[in-house]
């Protein structure tokens, strides 16, 4: 595995990027937790605390500088294009290693695709500009490489983790984000959230 930070295109800036997440419920969380022990001490993976763990909806191409009306309209218009989507679920599966971190995904549906939809139409419809490609599935991701990581040795710890299952997704939150290229973590502070 290799630094996903030397793969990842850099931000302008590695704070206050505003991103909608879907967060998992508590069942998920803890069991998102539990298999990511098997990562424990793999140096140049450390894993995402638990509290960090995500699933991004969307980045969007603005930081947290915008005025406090910009944030209000963005946030209203985020509640009129997902309110009523309706609360789904998701099935994450067992965490697996990418080329630069270690995570579980899901297959998309109809409802994860309207979701994506609706977040960026109202990112784009209220603030303009181009936005980031979309996940490219749902996911959540439990480490991201720091540096050249042993594949070999993620592949063994792996072997025998069990799928999470269902996530409920039935709220997104906008949020500030922080990468910390350092400590391999991404953090955030809540701005807003929507109910499905």
């Amino acid at each position: 595995m290799r630094s996903f930070f030397d793969y990842m295109p850099p931000w302008v800036r590695n704070e206050g990027s505003l991103h909608v997440y879907a967060l998992p419920d508590d069942r998920a969380r803890d069991r998102l937790a539990e298999e990511s022990l098997r990562l424990d001490g793999i140096v140049g993976l450390p894993r995402m605390p638990e509290p960090w763990l995500h699933l991004t909806v969307s980045r969007l191409s603005q930081f947290d500088d915008l005025s406090h009306a910009e944030l209000t309209r963005l946030a209203e218009a985020l509640g009129r294009e997902v309110e009523g989507l309706g609360a789904f679920d998701v099935a994450l599966g067992a965490p697996a290693a990418g080329a630069h971190t270690v995570g579980c995904s899901a297959p998309s549906s109809p409802q994860w695709e309207a979701l994506v939809s609706g977040v960026r139409r109202a990112a784009s419809d209220t603030l303009g500009g181009e936005l980031p490609p979309p996940p490219y599935a749902p996911h959540t991701s439990l480490a991201y490489a720091i540096g050249d990581v042993d594949g070999a040795l993620v592949a063994s710890r792996l072997v025998g983790a069990a799928e999470i299952g269902p996530v409920r997704i039935d709220r997104v939150h906008l949020v500030s984000v922080t990468v910390r290229p350092e400590l391999g973590t991404f953090d955030w502070i809540e701005l807003a959230n929507v109910d499905l």
